[in-house]
């Protein structure tokens, strides 16, 4: 029995060497640390030219220029207790736990509300900052899409399926291939990084979920040599990520009117390629693989297998809410949200003023109450796909 590596005995075959697969395709087999090398060389390059380029040279200024918000809430008066509270969950913390902390700063349930709700405002992006991160995006998503047109599409695999998996790990994959690979896991690194250096958003655990999914995703394929199903994967599903982004820019800068067909031509797009062609031309390969080994198969391959099925259940579920996202935007008229991911945001269109600092006047212990002269903040419950 030959002596085999950690990653060899997880990527490979049963007694099979990174050796044996380089004889056998006369080249190196590829190398994992190579391809994080050029991912973090993209994310990297695409960082840079998203908040250097893209965004203040072109999405800002047309962001103005359709009118959407770009001044933020003023944060409230500062409060040690009640920042305390705001970490628990929130605008929403525990009915007990908002109770005892306005009996100790002496103040009424609704002022410590208002403070929490101002608090959770004041750390959102603004409607202007979503719109250019819904442009980078869609602008990502649309030159990835239309380079895996000329990249992926052209290969046999992906009007074949049973070659899509054929001889894994054997298979020999187009150079261009790789780069297409490590191109788009360059961009979650990005997405990653932006993720963490901001405030931390109300969907925050949501995406970090997703984006580390991606980056073990990646790290399987690679390892096993599977780069041809990982290119028709990721092609498959960042196309419906185009008209959601688009979506999302015409409700953020007010154009409620194309709100109903961005909707659905999301909805169609998603049904087709997350319902219909994943499972289809992806997954099936994956278990034609099983049947063809005689299910003596190998650490990698299980957990590709796994995870290509974790996903088309998260594909039915965020389908539903889907569903009922535009349902409702269909009777109420609310705008179109993303279901993918959940959580409460305070709507930035509420009754407050652009300068508001809570409109109230807080005394503490010695001297008062809370002054209610700002009007009421609406709060709205998105979910967020």
């Amino acid at each position: 029995m030959k002596n085999r590596t950690w990653m060899e005995w997880f990527g490979l075959p049963s007694g099979v060497t990174y050796e044996d697969v380089e004889e056998k395709i006369g080249e190196p087999y590829p190398s994992l640390a190579e391809f994080w090398k050029w991912a973090l060389i993209f994310g990297a390059a695409l960082y840079i030219f998203r908040d250097y380029i893209l965004i203040p040279l072109i999405l800002k200024p047309l962001g103005l220029r359709a009118g959407v918000r770009s001044r933020p809430y003023a944060a409230p008066p500062p409060n040690k207790t009640l920042e305390d509270l705001y970490a628990v969950n929130r605008a929403r913390p525990p009915r007990q736990m908002l109770t005892a902390a306005a009996s100790r700063i002496n103040w009424s349930e609704r002022a410590v509300e208002r403070w929490l709700r101002q608090r959770a405002l004041s750390s959102q992006m603004t409607t202007l900052e979503k719109f250019c991160d819904m442009g980078w995006q869609g602008f990502f998503y649309s030159c990835f899409f239309i380079a895996g047109l000329f990249i992926v599409l052209p290969q046999d695999y992906v009007w074949d399926s049973s070659l899509l998996f054929e001889d894994v790990p054997y298979q020999q994959v187009p150079v261009i291939i790789w780069w297409y690979c490590a191109f788009d896991c360059g961009f979650y690194i990005t997405q990653m990084y932006t993720l963490l250096a901001l405030d931390k958003r109300h969907d925050f655990y949501i995406m970090l979920s997703h984006h580390l999914a991606v980056f073990l995703i990646n790290i399987d394929n690679v390892s096993m040599n599977g780069m041809n199903l990982l290119s028709l994967s990721v092609f498959i599903h960042e196309v419906a990520d185009i008209p959601l982004a688009l979506a999302k820019m015409l409700d953020y800068s007010g154009r409620k009117e194309f709100n109903t067909f961005s909707a659905v031509v999301f909805a169609v797009v998603w049904i087709i390629t997350r319902l219909v062609l994943y499972p289809m031309m992806v997954i099936k390969p994956i278990f034609t693989k099983y049947f063809t080994l005689g299910f003596r198969i190998w650490p990698a391959l299980y957990l590709g297998s796994a995870l290509s099925l974790i996903l088309l259940f998260l594909h039915c579920m965020w389908t539903v809410e889907l569903v009922k996202a535009i349902k409702m935007k269909l009777s109420k008229d609310k705008g179109f949200a993303d279901v993918r991911s959940s959580g409460e945001e305070l709507s930035e269109e509420g009754n407050v003023t652009e300068n508001s600092n809570l409109g109230t006047k807080v005394r503490n212990k010695a001297g008062g109450s809370l002054d209610k002269d700002n009007g009421r903040q609406r709060k709205v419950i998105r979910s967020v796909i």
